[in-house]
This record gives structure tokens, sequence and C-alpha cells, in this order.
């Protein structure tokens, strides 16, 4: 028996779980305007109908070609991602490094390679 197909299987599943698009959980806490535009379908070739922005944030159930699954209003429907704002934590995992300068911050510039006083060593 080969685990070629078991390592390829926890590749693609290590793949979409890197993957940084909405997951359920994450939030529209804001939205472009006053209205936001309500698809029946993750798509926008017919069109949806206008609704009020109300009761935000609004929980993110499914994603799907650039639209976010939400409730509103009672009612489920789609948006488009590019009316929306999902706010993202990051977070490096790196300490501030000083290095060798004993505390003098290095003239750095576009040219000097790894200038960044918080990059990884």
């Amino acid at each position: 028996m080969s685990l070629r197909f078991p390592r390829l299987a926890i590749a693609a599943m290590l793949c979409v779980l890197a993957s940084p698009a909405a997951l359920a959980g994450d939030l529209i806490t804001s939205v472009k305007g006053k209205q936001v535009e309500l698809f029946d379908t993750p798509d926008d070739a017919k069109p949806g109908r206008k609704v009020d922005v109300t009761g935000l944030p609004w929980a993110i159930k499914e994603e799907k070609n650039a639209f976010f699954k939400v409730n509103v209003g009672g009612k489920d429907g789609w948006v488009d991602s590019m009316q929306v704002m999902v706010p993202r934590s990051v977070k490096s995992d790196c300490a501030p490094k000083i290095g060798m300068h004993q505390g003098k911050v290095p003239d750095n510039n576009a040219a000097t390679p790894g200038a960044a006083m918080t990059r990884c060593p």
C-alpha cells in the first residue's frame, strides 16, 4: 500500500487551511455605503436586492466565488466581498530585534537587505 495518496490529501488539506479566505466565524464589520446588495446565489448574474445595513457585525456562514453568505434581517443571502470589510488580525511570532547596535537604530534604506527591525532571523 502506497503512502503517496494520504500525503497528498494532507498537503491539500494544509493548503486549504492556510488560505486567507474568510472562514466561518469571521465577521463583516462594515459595508461600503448605507445599503448593500444581497444576492440569492453567490454570483451577480442576476441583480440582487438592496437592503439597509443594520445589525452589524454579520457572521460569515460560508464563502464562495468571492461572495459571503450572511444572515441579514432574518434572511440568508450572499454579499459581494468587495462591498464589505472583514478585519484580519496579523501577529508576528518574531520578537523585535535591534541586534548588535546596542540600542541604536541602524540607518536602513531600501537597498539594505533585511532592513526591517522585526524580521525573523
